[in-house]
């Protein structure tokens, strides 16, 4: 199963530069990337800051570009959006019986499960008691079957000094869950605006750098310095059978020169 997961778009105003970018024209060719490269994947994850401030019209400008997308989307949010607006665009996004933007898409093979971290008005994400019992219950109806989790906020320390104090608050309140039901096979998020990949809690996690300006890489201080490193998303390939997940990193505005590997000579693209 090919999944695309893409993230922190910040959609703002029109016309908005934001660190020399126009998010706007870049969530718009990353979804003509998408259509043209990866049409038969079965699902596209936005997971979260779909928006800059959160603001109604940056939602209907979601909707307008994602109804150009050729297969179906899941919305997450994260810190900068709001649940409300976020709702009243997309009244047919799932959610649980308390309101938050929490669903599952079941194959029947395996589950995939979308969290709501927002934390309305801070940038930190939680997971409160409704929502770990909601998850609770789906993990418990997955039983014996392999799960992949979807989030905004990392539920792990990345040691990164600027950005670990914002990540999800108590994440071992979640991840004692996951471990329990003992057959997660990866979790997915994003907020850091890096490419990182390692395991907790003995599971294998992924973060996408997404379409907005990158962070440095600042291990040993904190740094308020963004890049405008190429932006990205990330192409899933998901064999429960083989036990198997790969994910491949997508640049998807950058023309790099194309060489044959058979002559060494430039190719004309």
């Amino acid at each position: 199963m090919k999944i695309i997961q893409v993230t922190d778009v910040h959609l703002g105003r029109r016309g908005e530069l934001r660190f020399g970018a126009d998010l706007h024209q870049r969530f718009a060719s990353c979804i003509a990337h998408i259509n043209a490269h990866h049409a038969d994947a079965a699902l596209c994850v936005v997971t979260g800051d779909l928006t800059e401030t959160g603001a109604a019209q940056s939602y209907a400008d979601l909707r307008a570009t994602l109804g150009t997308l050729s297969t179906p989307y899941r919305l997450l949010p994260g810190n900068h959006d709001r649940r409300a607006y976020l709702a009243a665009a997309f009244p047919e996004l799932p959610v649980d019986e308390n309101g938050f933007v929490q669903s599952v898409h079941d194959t029947g093979n395996e589950v995939l499960l979308f969290l709501d971290g927002l934390a309305e008005g801070r940038i930190e994400g939680e997971l409160c008691a409704m929502r770990l019992a909601w998850l609770r219950a789906r993990l418990d109806e997955a039983a014996g079957r392999p799960v992949y989790v979807f989030l905004h906020h990392p539920p792990v320390a990345l040691g990164l000094p600027q950005l670990d104090p914002l990540a999800l608050q108590q994440p071992e309140r979640l991840l004692d869950l996951l471990e329990r039901h003992g057959n997660v096979r990866h979790i997915f998020f994003g907020h850091v605006h890096r490419d990182i990949a390692g395991t907790v809690a003995g599971i294998p996690f992924s973060a996408q750098r997404g379409l907005h300006a990158r962070f440095e890489l600042a291990l040993d201080r904190s740094s308020e310095i963004v890049e405008q490193a190429p932006p990205s998303y990330a192409v899933i390939l998901l064999d429960s059978a083989a036990r198997r997940v790969v994910i491949h990193g997508c640049d998807f505005l950058e023309q790099w020169p194309a060489y044959s590997a058979e002559t060494g000579q430039p190719i004309t693209v």
